[in-house]
């Protein structure tokens, strides 16, 4: 089958946006007056809703989805905005694994593998940032190889094995649990945006458009102000604030990546093109 071209269809970008905004609004009133800021326990009793919440953004994000291209223009040319995004979360990055060194001197295990896990993927972060400024589908280069992706997954994977081994998490403690859930969705969102570096041209409009608004709903929306929240009543260090910001420009460029996919899109290949041949 193939898909005629598509006008930019940006509403379901501006409806999600909205939906993610409100989010972030009512997480900082909930941080503001219903958490208590030495414990990061909650202080009323409608413990499931702050969960509903985010889960009911995350089931919106793939509803919309259907409403753009599959195979959208702009994923296959130069990716400006993606590529600042990438560049800003290098130095992010950078700042997390410099700022980790007093816990280092320390002899800290779980700070040595952090700041390793986070030079990897700024190194990672840095060379395929600079790749989004060209065409991605450029014929006349060769494509990345799959290896080449694997240090891009270090930070996300250990932020998301650290924070669900150690922290504790409950739905009092919603802090904990929302943090687990936005490692999870930066690494949802990293897995389309490899496949749009490493197999460019391939229909992935939905996938990229409803990865990239859950990752700004929870790295961004929920994250990052969770994090300055803490920060400021002495429950985060500056380490964990810079790799807290790592994740909240890593859902900005989910967001850049939604806006996107609500583009024109082109025609579909024939089917038989995706097929292995014999």
């Amino acid at each position: 089958m193939t898909e005629p071209n598509n006008a930019p269809h940006r509403l379901p970008f501006f409806g999600m946006l909205a939906v993610c905004l409100l989010t972030l609004v009512l997480r900082i009133l909930d941080l503001a007056f219903f958490t208590d800021p030495a414990t990061g326990f909650v202080t009323n009793g409608f413990y499931f809703a702050r969960i509903a919440l985010p889960l009911v953004a995350v089931a919106l994000s793939y509803l919309a989805s259907g409403g753009v291209a599959r195979r959208p223009r702009a994923l296959l040319g130069p990716c400006t905005g993606l590529g600042i995004c990438l560049l800003l979360l290098t130095a992010a990055l950078a700042a997390t694994a410099l700022l980790s060194l007093p816990e280092l001197l320390f002899g800290s295990v779980t700070a040595l593998i952090g700041a390793v896990a986070a030079l990897l993927s700024a190194l990672w972060a840095l060379l395929w940032g600079v790749r989004a400024f060209g065409p991605l589908a450029d014929p006349t280069r060769n494509l990345p190889h799959t290896l080449a992706a694997l240090p891009g997954t270090a930070f996300f994977l250990w932020t998301m094995i650290n924070r669900f081994a150690v922290a504790p998490a409950s739905v009092m403690r919603l802090g904990c649990t929302l943090g687990v859930l936005s490692a999870a969705a930066a690494l949802l969102f990293l897995a389309m945006v490899l496949r749009v570096f490493l197999t460019p041209g391939l229909p992935v409009g939905h996938a990229v458009f409803a990865a990239g608004m859950i990752a700004f709903m929870l790295c961004t929306c929920h994250e990052l102000p969770q994090t300055v929240f803490a920060f400021f009543h002495g429950g985060a260090t500056m380490a964990e604030l810079a790799a807290s910001l790592a994740m909240g420009l890593w859902g900005v460029a989910g967001l850049v990546c939604a806006w996107y996919a609500t583009g024109e899109g082109l025609h579909l290949l024939p089917d038989h093109m995706y097929s292995r041949k014999k």
